[in-house]
C-alpha cells in the first residue's frame, strides 16, 4: 500500500480575499430571486400533484 502525499489547503489572502469575501456576501443576497415563469409553476404543481395521486412523493 503507498501512501498519499498530503497538498495544502489553498488561502486567500489581501485584496482576493476580500473581493472573494465581498462577491460571496453580494451572492448570498441575490439567492433565489429568479422569478418563474407562470407555465413553469403551473406545470411544477402539475407534477407534483400527478406525484400526489400516484404515491411517488417521498414525503
Amino acid at each position: 500500500m503507498n501512501a498519499m502525499s498530503v497538498r495544502g489547503i489553498p488561502v486567500l489572502e489581501g485584496e482576493v480575499a476580500r473581493r472573494f469575501i465581498k462577491e460571496a456576501k453580494a451572492n448570498e443576497k441575490k439567492r433565489g430571486t429568479k422569478r418563474l415563469s407562470e407555465e413553469a409553476v403551473a406545470s411544477y404543481k402539475e407534477i407534483i400533484e400527478n406525484a400526489r395521486r400516484l404515491g411517488t412523493l417521498p414525503f
